[in-house]
C-alpha cells in the first residue's frame, strides 16, 4: 500500500504556470448532480469546492428551489433542474466528469435521475458516485459502462454495496471488491484508503475538527474538480484526498472546527503552493 504525501502528489497536481493559450475547456466540463427539494447544501458545497479546485466548467443538475443560493453562493457555475432528464442526459454526454449523490435522496425522482445518468454515461468519461447515489447502486445492482467509476463510500455505505461488516473490510476483501466492481473505492475514515484493481494507497490522517456534516460532500467536489484537469483520474482522485486531509489539519491547529466550506475557500491557495513547490 502506498503512502499518499506531498512528494508523490506534487507532479500530479495541475499547475497552470506551465500552460499557455489555454481556455476553461482545457481544464475539463464537470456536472453535479444532487440536492433534491430541501437538501441543497451539500451539492452546493460540492460546486463550491469542484469550482476553486480549478475545474474548467461547472454545472449543477438541483431542484429548482435550490437555483438562486447556488448562484449566490458559487456565481461561476451554471445550473439545470433536477427533474429535467432530458437536460441531465444532453450534459452527462458533455462532460469530461460526472459526480453524483449528495442530496439527491432516494424516492422515485432519485431513482429516475440515476438510471439515466447510467444509461448516458461513455466508457471515457470519469462517474463518480457518492452518498445517495452509493446506495442507489446498492438497490439497483447496475452495471456501469465507463471504465472510470469512483465510488465514495464510509464503512456503512461500504457494507450495503458489499455486506461487509466494517470489522471485515479488510484491505485484501477491499480490494477483491474494487476488482469485482470494476471500480476505484475511497473508503472514507479518519485514514482514507484507495483501492484500484492494481494497487492501494493510504492518505494522511486527518482531525477530528473535520467530523462535521458536508466533509464528504466538500471531497466530492474537490475529486470531480481534480479529475477534470488531471493526466489521469487516479492522479485527480488521489491528489484530491491527500488535499482536502492537509488543509483539514492545517485548519484544525487554530480552530475548535472546520467548516467544509473553508476547506473550498483554501483549495487555490494550497493546489497553487503544492505544484508549484
Amino acid at each position: 500500500m502506498r503512502i499518499v504525501d506531498e512528494e508523490l502528489i506534487k507532479g500530479w497536481l495541475p499547475n497552470r504556470e506551465d500552460d499557455h493559450d489555454t481556455t476553461k475547456r482545457d481544464y475539463g466540463q464537470i456536472l453535479l448532480i444532487g440536492g433534491s427539494a430541501g437538501m441543497g447544501g451539500s451539492i452546493i458545497m460540492a460546486a463550491e469546492a469542484a469550482v476553486q479546485s480549478g475545474a474548467g466548467l461547472t454545472t449543477v443538475a438541483t431542484d429548482a428551489t435550490h437555483h438562486v443560493a447556488l448562484h449566490t453562493r458559487v456565481p461561476e457555475a451554471m445550473a439545470l433542474p433536477l427533474n429535467d432528464l432530458m437536460g441531465i442526459s444532453d450534459q452527462v454526454k458533455k462532460s469530461t466528469v460526472v459526480a453524483m449523490g449528495p442530496g439527491l435522496g432516494l424516492h422515485e425522482r432519485a431513482v429516475n435521475v440515476f438510471r439515466i445518468v447510467v444509461a448516458s454515461i461513455r466508457e471515457d468519461q470519469t462517474l463518480i458516485l457518492d452518498a445517495d447515489a452509493l446506495t442507489l447502486l446498492a438497490r439497483e445492482k447496475s452495471k456501469l459502462r465507463t471504465q472510470k467509476v469512483i465510488l465514495t463510500p464510509h464503512a456503512g455505505e461500504w457494507q450495503r454495496i458489499t455486506g461487509l461488516k466494517p470489522e471485515d473490510q479488510t484491505d485484501e476483501q477491499n480490494r477483491e471488491w474494487a476488482e469485482q466492481l470494476h471500480a476505484t473505492v475511497v473508503l472514507k475514515g479518519d485514514q482514507t484508503r484507495i483501492y484500484t484493481e492494481q494497487e492501494s494507497f493510504l492518505n494522511i490522517k486527518g482531525s477530528p475538527a473535520m467530523a462535521t456534516g458536508g466533509m464528504g460532500d466538500c471531497l466530492t467536489g474537490i475529486i470531480g474538480g481534480l479529475c477534470a484537469q488531471t493526466r489521469s483520474e487516479l492522479e485527480g482522485l488521489v491528489s484530491a484526498v491527500y488535499i482536502h486531509s492537509f488543509i483539514g489539519r492545517e485548519l484544525a491547529k487554530h480552530q475548535h472546527m472546520v467548516r467544509p466550506i473553508q476547506i473550498a475557500e483554501l483549495l487555490p491557495t494550497y493546489i497553487k503552493s503544492i505544484s508549484t513547490n
